[in-house]
């Protein structure tokens, strides 16, 4: 069965976004992958080392992990923290990831960097120092990671799920290892297992972007043509074999609500079965469309819920989740989704069905790897697993072919009672039951006052780019006071839709913080001629799909597919803005489901903290911080008439970037939009933010039993309309951002007192012209939070007192200049910069604005404006594994 849709859906697939990659090998063995894009002058080099937790045995279960840790500490000719000098200097993004199969790295850049991300790449294969002072360090960063999981609730569920099912199996275990094992890892380990692993003819080199395919080719073969190949690896993953695996599990575990875990045994990536199973759980949670989120979230019965397919190089199951509504019976939910499960076994999907899920698989296709770096994901996965960079296409090619029949014999085979175990973690109180833990690995070092600087270019010549991103915008005003901007660009058969209106956080009454989120989900719910079926399936079909995100000054709301179907995008848009049915059973199923998610958040002390700092850091009343009492108090009356009174097209900004030219863009606005009207009703005053005068406050959230601490610190900060907010965020960036500034360098990776540390300022549309906001975080266990916040406190106390290296600056301006290109890398990057820009009344062209002045700034800019607002007068909240006395940090606060 393949609809003349699915058809032409399919050789679209092998028509987008760019050629065919090149794929060859090099004579040492390793594979490399050239796919050109050619959108945005970006490039990501990516390597992918086919090793996992599956290649672990008990006694070093996690290593694969740490070694990925490790890879960013050093080679001889990258030695300490200078692998991120070099990506920051040029305004990059880097970053690893371990699974069960793979391990990967990448780093992203602009395209004129590729050689020097093929060399860092290069240097990084064989030459790792895995020293084992850094490896003493980092046991304390993997350490606090690992913490971070011990208080997850959902961890612990797949946790347990895993031990139960694969028993023995390496499957079995977590990516993380456990705290006995990384503290265990040495130098002799480590190092053995990154000679064993991380070599040529187990490795694929991937590189996207903006290059020129014969450079490319000259550049991996100087760079990585010379590494000499060890030979194959070892073949040491035993069969999974049978399993005698129990058909219940039930534990208890400190959580608010149940959650639930349903596995049936699955196959291996070998089996003819997979497209099929794919498609089913495409049906099962294929969006909004998806069975599990219809019936069971919008159902009120669950907060959450997903099911996936078998995936990675091992047989593993077809799994579903759910996140058990408060008050639900959390057998009566198991019940519903076996007997859905069951019921496919005999009875047929309708044909209608099983095609829209066809036309949904194949048109995400074309509109999920539309960057570089997502592209690069997708190739190392499929070659990885599947050992061919088409196995993708092949699969929807066989997708498209399925008929119910085919479906429900695949189901027959897999959904069976036989094949099914279910584990329910129990929602309970106390403690999380996980060990004591450790300050091992982490250092009575001194932190460095001086950086070595040496190696690194910092007096070239800072250029700005040619154009800004506005760079050829139409700017259209309707009648009613819509603005619409337009960016044409054919480089993809995509279009994106941003649509920014005035319903936002700081417009609300205090009393009813929370309704904007409320009435944005209830607006998604479909209108009075749509119900919430058919208004999402006009976009599911499609590939296409919408959201609403709710800011400070105002929401966002989003429509994005194949230009060809840009006519229904703004019909969908003009519905979701102008006609939402708001029905009371919908109202009453989004509350539910928004208490529900604020109580799952609340379950663990980063988010805690982070939700209470409003409430300590400015005045009593200025703070719009949802709770679970202003959000039980809205009525459906209430988000109605907010609906009516904030979503309006007085203020409202609609950016369209991609395959579609403005003429178009604006008759379609004109057509679907131009009727709307303001109500009589005034728009609500946007609130600005209002800062507490005199002593700085202290909140701390006690949770007994947590052994995370979550810790925010923060002051008034600059507007971004006065003179101090850029080199503010200069000193910032410098101070806290990312793992090559001051706060990640010297608590996390040369202390190893926190996995999660940093700092952030309100950006131009989140601040007010009051101010904005400072906050510094950390989340760290308890024996080390009060070292850590010691750490950062020193560290915003030394930015104000003394003047920050001419090297740390100069690296600063690169990382800005850099980061231009990175920062606009696809059509909705662009879409979302060009409508809250707009929407904020701040000039279209601020990126170059910003950027120049920043080249502009001097130390004593820096050293001025963090002695301006570094006082020492902070405000902190501490939430987790601390006593009601402050206790472990009550010297550091006082």
């Amino acid at each position: 069965m393949k609809t003349a849709a699915v058809a032409a859906l399919l050789l679209l697939c092998c028509l987008s976004v760019a050629g065919e990659p090149e794929v060859y090998t090099l004579d040492n063995g390793l594979r490399v992958v050239l796919d050109r894009m050619d959108f945005a002058p970006t490039v990501v080099v990516m390597v992918q080392y086919n090793v996992g937790s599956r290649n672990e045995t008990p006694e070093i279960s996690g290593i694969s992990h740490f070694v990925e840790h490790m890879m960013f500490n050093g080679t001889p000719d990258m030695p300490g923290s200078r692998f991120w000098q070099l990506v920051q200097m040029e305004g990059g993004m880097a970053n690893g990831g371990t699974g069960t199969d793979m391990t990967s790295y990448h780093i992203y850049f602009p395209a004129a960097m590729l050689e020097k991300a093929l060399r860092i790449e290069s240097d990084r294969m064989r030459n790792c120092l895995m020293d084992s002072a850094d490896i003493a360090q980092e046991i304390g960063v993997v350490t606090d990671e690992w913490r971070l999981y011990q208080d997850s609730p959902d961890n612990q569920l797949h946790a347990r799920a895993n031990r139960e099912f694969f028993g023995d199996h390496p499957s079995s275990r977590s990516v993380l290892g456990t705290g006995e094992t990384i503290a265990a890892f040495d130098r002799e380990s480590v190092r053995e297992y990154y000679d064993t692993w991380y070599r040529t003819s187990n490795a694929t080199l991937i590189v996207a972007g903006d290059f020129r395919p014969e450079e490319a080719r000259a550049l991996v073969e100087q760079y990585f043509g010379s590494i000499l190949c060890d030979g194959p690896v070892p073949d040491n993953v035993p069969e999974l074999g049978e399993r005698d695996f129990p058909g219940r599990v039930d534990f208890e575990f400190p959580a608010e609500t149940d959650r639930i875990l349903i596995y049936f045994e699955g196959c291996g990536p070998d089996s003819p079965d997979i497209p099929a199973l794919m498609l089913l759980s495409a049906h099962f949670s294929g969006g909004r469309l998806g069975w599990m989120e219809r019936e069971l979230v919008n159902g009120g019965l669950l907060t959450s819920g997903y099911s996936s397919s078998p995936h990675g190089k091992d047989c593993s199951p077809f799994r579903f989740y759910g996140n058990v509504a408060e008050g639900v019976d959390t057998d009566s939910v198991i019940d519903i989704i076996t007997e859905e499960a069951f019921s496919l076994t005999e009875e047929l999907l309708p044909e209608e069905r099983v095609s829209m899920l066809q036309r949904y698989a194949l048109a995400r296709e074309l509109t999920s790897v539309d960057t570089p770096v997502s592209q690069a994901w997708r190739h190392a996965y499929y070659l990885s697993v599947y050992g061919d960079i088409d196995a993708y296409d092949m699969m929807l090619e066989r997708m498209a072919q399925l008929t119910p029949e085919d479906l429900r014999e695949v189901a027959s085979r897999y959904f069976t009672t036989e094949s099914m175990m279910v584990t329910v973690l129990h929602a309970a109180e106390g403690a999380s039951g996980a060990p004591e833990t450790s300050t091992a690995g982490t250092t009575e070092t001194v932190v460095p006052e001086v950086t070595d600087w040496s190696g690194l270019d910092l007096d070239r010549e800072l250029v700005l780019p040619e154009a800004s991103v506005s760079e050829g915008v139409e700017r259209y005003v309707l009648d009613n006071g819509l603005v619409l901007l337009v960016k044409e660009d054919h480089s993809f058969p995509i279009v994106e839709i941003m649509a920014a209106f005035p319903m936002c956080t700081r417009r609300e009454d205090p009393d009813m913080c929370g309704i904007s989120s409320l009435t944005a989900e209830l607006m998604l719910r479909g209108t009075d001629e749509l119900d919430y079926d058919a208004f999402h399936e006009r976009l599911a079909v499609l590939g296409s799909g919408t959201w609403i995100q709710v800011s400070a000054h105002y929401s966002m709301a989003n429509v994005y597919g194949l230009s060809e179907n840009t006519d229904t995008f703004f019909t969908s848009l003009s519905d979701l803005l102008m006609r939402p049915a708001l029905e009371e059973e919908d109202f009453q199923s989004v509350r539910t489901r928004l208490l529900g998610y604020m109580a799952m958040r609340m379950e663990m002390p980063f988010y805690a903290a982070i939700m209470a700092f409003d409430d300590v850091l400015l005045e009593e009343g200025n703070s719009r911080t949802e709770t679970v009492e202003t959000l039980s108090s809205v009525t459906r009356d209430d988000a109605e008439v907010w609906w009516r009174t904030c979503v309006r097209p007085g203020g409202t900004v609609i950016a369209v970037v991609g395959d579609v030219s403005p003429e178009e863009a604006l008759s379609l606005t004109e057509e679907h939009l131009g009727d709307w009207r303001d109500p009589e009703e005034p728009l609500p005053e946007l609130v600005p933010l209002a800062f507490r005068d005199g002593p700085s406050d202290t909140l701390v959230i006690s949770m007994p039993g947590k052994v995370q601490v979550g810790v925010m610190m923060g002051c008034r900060a600059p507007s971004y309309f006065s003179d101090d907010y850029v080199p503010f965020l200069a000193m910032n960036r410098i101070l806290g951002s990312g793992i090559g500034s001051r706060l990640g360098q010297n608590i996390r990776e040369t202390q190893g007192l926190a996995y999660m540390v940093g700092s952030s300022v309100d950006g131009p549309t989140t601040g007010s012209e009051g101010g904005s906001r400072f906050i510094g975080m950390l989340a760290t266990g308890a024996p080390m939070a009060s070292r850590a916040l010691e750490a950062m406190v020193y560290e915003t106390r030394r930015m104000a007192e003394e003047p920050v290296a001419e090297e740390e600056l100069l690296l600063e301006q690169s990382r800005a200049a850099g980061r231009f290109a990175l920062s606009y890398d696809s059509y909705d990057s662009q879409a979302r910069y060009l409508a809250s820009c707009e929407a904020a009344g701040i000039p279209l062209d601020r990126d170059l604005a910003d950027l120049e002045r920043t080249f502009r700034l001097t130390v004593d800019d820096i050293l001025q404006v963090a002695g301006k607002y570094f006082t020492g007068d902070w405000s902190f909240v501490i939430a987790g594994g601390v006593g009601e006395d402050l206790q472990p940090l009550q010297q550091v606060i006082r």
